[in-house]
C-alpha cells in the first residue's frame, strides 16, 4: 500500500514533491523503466530472500553460504556493469558522490550494519517484506525515508568531494552520528539485560 500511494504522488502529484536539479538526484532512469525493473529485482529479491546481513549471519552462524551467494552475485555484476561503462576506479579517491573521511564513512555505514542486525535485515530486506505486508518492515522503510530527509535538511549528511572542494562530515554529522552510536549501543545492552533477566526466571 505504501508503495501505491507513492507511486501516485509521484506520478499525479508533480506540486507535492521537490525534485534535484543538479548532482547525481536529478539524473534518473525514466519513471515506468525504473519501475519495470523495480518489479523484476524485486521479484527476484523476494524469491531469493536475498539479505546482505542475513547472508553473512548464516555463515557465522550455521555455516550456510546459500545467501552469501546473492551478496557476490550483486559484487560480480556490479564490477562487470562498471568495467563495460568505463566507470571502475580501483581507489578510494575520485570515486562519485563520494569523500575522502574514511573514519566517518566506516562509522556510518557501521551504523547500518549493526541496525540491521538489531532489524533482522539489510535496507534491501526491509523493503521486499514492506511489499509483503510486514508492518514492521513498513515503519521502518518509512524511518528511512524520514531519516534520509531529515540528514539533508538539516545538514548532517557528508558532502561529495569535487573539484573545487574536499567534501567530508559537518561537526552537526559527526555529533549525529556519535549520538546514534550511543543510542543503538544502549538499546542492544538493554535487550541482553532483558533477554539474560528472562533466561534467569
Amino acid at each position: 500500500t505504501l508503495q501505491i500511494v507513492l507511486l501516485i504522488v509521484l506520478l499525479f502529484g508533480a506540486g507535492l514533491l521537490k525534485f534535484s536539479e543538479n548532482g547525481p538526484g536529478s539524473m534518473h532512469a525514466p519513471i515506468f523503466l525504473s519501475f519495470g525493473f523495480a518489479l523484476l529485482i524485486g521479484a527476484l529479491c523476494q524469491r531469493s530472500r536475498l539479505c546482505f546481513v542475513g547472508g553473512i549471519r548464516d555463515v557465522v552462524l550455521i555455516k550456510d553460504y546459500t545467501l552469501l551467494i546473492g551478496f557476490i552475485g550483486v559484487f560480480v555484476a556490479s564490477l562487470v556493469g562498471n568495467l563495460i561503462t568505463g566507470n571502475f576506479n580501483l581507489s578510494f579517491s575520485g570515486q562519485p558522490v563520494a569523500h575522502s573521511a574514511h573514519l566517518w564513512n566506516f562509522l556510518g555505514m557501521y551504523i547500518v550494519g549493526l541496525g540491521s542486525v538489531m532489524l533482522g535485515g539489510c535496507p534491501l530486506r526491509q523493503l521486499i517484506l514492506a511489499g509483503e505486508g510486514n508492518s514492521d518492515s513498513a515503519i521502518t522503510v518509512v524511518g528511512m525515508a524520514l531519516g534520509a530527509s531529515f540528514a539533508h535538511n538539516f545538514n548532517l549528511a557528508g558532502i561529495a568531494s569535487s573539484a573545487t572542494s574536499v567534501g567530508g562530515v559537518s561537526i552537526k554529522g559527526k555529533v549525529a552520528v556519535i549520538l546514534i552510536l550511543i543510542f543503538l549501543f544502549t538499546l542492544a545492552t538493554f535487550k541482553i539485560y532483558l533477554v539474560k533477566k528472562g533466561e534467569n526466571k
